[in-house]
C-alpha cells in the first residue's frame, strides 16, 4: 500500500446531511483494493467501509468502546468526488476521537488490516480482524504495565537487531513473559536506565534459566530529549521492516498499546537520544552478572533484585552467538 490512509483521510471533506438518520459518509478508495474505502462521516470522524464477500452469517452485534465504534453490514450513503450519491451496506470501523494522534494511530491500524485481510474477506475474517483492533483500544484505557523507558529500550532493540521480522516474532506477547524476547534456546531482556550506572532490577527466573538455554541482558542508557528519536518513528521504522509480514505490524500494535495502556498518546511524541542509546548498548551473559543462584527456600517465590553490572564485563555478540546460533538473528547489527 503506497498511499497511507491517513493521507487519504486529509483529502477528504467533511460530507453535510440533510437527513439525520441517514448514514452518509464521504469516501476514497483504499488504492490497490477493491473492498475498502477510507472515509469521514459528518461529523468529521475517520472511518474505514470494508464490503464482505458473503452476507449469509448472522450479523455481528455493534460494538462501542470510547474512542472506536464498530457497525456491521450497515446501510451507508456514500458520497465521492464528481460522482452520484450511492447506497451500499459495509462493515464501518469508525474512530470517535477527532484527536489528531488517535487518528493518525488509528489509520494506521487500519491499514494493518486491510493488508492482513485481502480483498473480498469473508465476514467472519473480518469480525476477527476488528475484534483485535478492539482490544488495542481498549488496552489504550488501561493503566501501563511497563515504563515508556522500558519500551523504548525494547523497541529500540528490535530496531537495531539483525532480523528484525524474527527478533519481532520472538518478543513478548504480554507482561506476564519472564524474558523480552524468546528465540530457541536463547533468551534476552532488555535493560535500561536513566543514570549512568549499569544497575538493574532482574528476577531471579532470569538469572536461573531452564537448563539447555542461555540468558542474556542487553543494558543500555535512556535519556528522553526535546529533540531525538520518538516513540512514535521508532513504530513507524519497525513497520516499514517488518511491513511484509502484516501479522506481525498488528502484534507490534497490540503489544506497544498493552503496554503503554492510557499514556499511549502522550507517550508516542516523547523523543529519546539515539546516540546516548547506540553509544551505551552493552550485552551481558546473565551468568556473569552479580545475582541470587541456586534453590530458594520452600515458600519463597516471586524474588526480585537489583544488581550493579559496573564490575561486570561485557560480552562480544559474536560470543553470545556462539553460545547459541539464534542469537545471531536478535542481536544488533
Amino acid at each position: 500500500m503506497t498511499v497511507s490512509l491517513d493521507i487519504l483521510f486529509n483529502t477528504i471533506r467533511t460530507p453535510v446531511s440533510e437527513d439525520a438518520t441517514k448514514p452518509l459518509f464521504a469516501v476514497l478508495p483504499v488504492p490497490s483494493y477493491q473492498s475498502y474505502m477510507v472515509g469521514k462521516d459528518c461529523d468529521s470522524c475517520a472511518c474505514l467501509l470494508i464490503t464482505t464477500a458473503d452476507n449469509l452469517q448472522k450479523r455481528p452485534a455493534p460494538l462501542r468502546l470510547e474512542s472506536v465504534d464498530v457497525q456491521f453490514e450497515l446501510p451507508c450513503n456514500l458520497r465521492k468526488e464528481h460522482e452520484p450519491e450511492q447506497t451500499g451496506r459495509f462493515t464501518v470501523i469508525r474512530c470517535l476521537s477527532l484527536d489528531r494522534e488517535i487518528v493518525r494511530y488509528f489509520l494506521s491500524v487500519c491499514r494493518t488490516i486491510v493488508g492482513l485481510l485481502g480483498d473480498a474477506p469473508p465476514r467472519r475474517e473480518v469480525a476477527s480482524a476488528v475484534k483485535r483492533l478492539v482490544t488495542i483500544f481498549q488496552s489504550a484505557k488501561r493503566p501501563p504495565t511497563r515504563s515508556i523507558n522500558g519500551l523504548f529500550g525494547e523497541l529500540y532493540f528490535i530496531r537495531r537487531s539483525h532480523n528484525p521480522i524474527r527478533t519481532l516474532t520472538a518478543w513478548r506477547i504480554d507482561d506476564t513473559s519472564r524474558f523480552d524476547f524468546v528465540d530457541g534456546d536463547a533468551r534476552l531482556d532488555v535493560k535500561t536506565t536513566s543514570g549512568r550506572t549499569r544497575t538493574h532490577v532482574f528476577s531471579y527466573e532470569q538469572c536461573n534459566p531452564p537448563p539447555g538455554t542461555v540468558a542474556a541482558a542487553a543494558s543500555l542508557f535512556v535519556e528522553r530529549v526535546s529533540t531525538g528519536l520518538s516513540l512514535r518513528t521508532l513504530l513507524d521504522e519497525i513497520e516499514e521492516l517488518v511491513a511484509a509480514r502484516t501479522d506481525l505490524v498488528l502484534k507490534l500494535h497490540e503489544v506497544t498499546t498493552a503496554t503503554l495502556g492510557s499514556h499511549f498518546n502522550e507517550a508516542l511524541s516523547l523523543a529519546f537520544d539515539n546516540r546516548l542509546a547506540q553509544a551505551s548498548l552493552r550485552l551481558f551473559h546473565l551468568a556473569d552478572v552479580p545475582a541470587i543462584r541456586g534453590a530458594l527456600p520452600a515458600g519463597v517465590s516471586d524474588l526480585h533484585f537489583r544488581s550493579d553490572l559496573s564490575s561486570s564485563k561485557p560480552i562480544p555478540a559474536q560470543d553470545l552467538a556462539a553460545r547459541e546460533p539464534s542469537f545471531s538473528e536478535l542481536l544488533p547489527r
